[in-house]
């Protein structure tokens, strides 16, 4: 309530619920979005009133991350609450193709869930905030940013400290030549058992 009048801002979703009509700034709600922007209503006494568009900065390094988690032959997925126009047109900025927008906390455990199918594949999820900490969790591997919220933090497996993106494929990397060193010790311990102590 401001200086007696109700004033609600959010997105579609919200306004719909307080049975407002957002259908009044469609067209340019779709052209921000397309631009990459979260289109946000405003509503005053239950009626429309303006349009408020949001927008996240790409971080510089992330397209190289993008690029060099492609290289290591991984499928890359964006999962985000946002609108989908404006996820779309982030993805296509970053050169990902699958994107799946407006989904809820919950809902993106789910699909981390839904990616692992029977456990033949592994998933790993990167995130930073609250609405994250589900997936982070359900993921086989979670990887919160430093800068990130603390519940994120705590549900991940991995913390990067930075909050860089380019250190995702690093410590991807890193990981398979460590599995690979301790198979190669692996293996010549059990062939040096086999061989020397008959």
């Amino acid at each position: 309530t401001v200086e007696g009048r109700r004033v609600a801002v959010g997105s579609k979703r919200l306004m719909r619920r307080l049975g407002i009509d957002p259908d009044g700034f469609a067209a340019r709600a779709e052209a921000l979005a397309r631009e990459g922007q979260s289109p946000l209503y405003a509503a005053i006494d239950g009626k429309l009133a303006g349009l408020i568009a949001v927008a996240d900065q790409i971080k510089p390094g992330t397209p190289a991350a993008v690029e060099s988690l492609r290289r290591l032959g991984l499928r890359i997925v964006m999962v985000t609450g946002d609108n989908r126009g404006t996820a779309e047109a982030i993805a296509r900025r970053l050169g990902i193709d699958e994107v799946r927008a407006e989904v809820l906390p919950t809902e993106k455990a789910r699909i981390v869930a839904d990616l692992q199918g029977d456990g033949s594949r592994r998933v790993a999820f990167v995130g930073d905030g609250i609405n994250d900490a589900p997936a982070l969790a359900q993921a086989d591997v979670g990887i919160a940013m430093g800068a990130g919220t603390d519940i994120a933090i705590e549900s991940a497996d991995i913390v990067l400290i930075s909050g860089d993106l380019r250190h995702v494929p690093e410590a991807i990397a890193l990981s398979k030549a460590t599995m690979t060193n301790i198979r190669q010790n692996l293996g010549w311990a059990f062939g040096y058992n086999v061989l020397l102590i008959p």
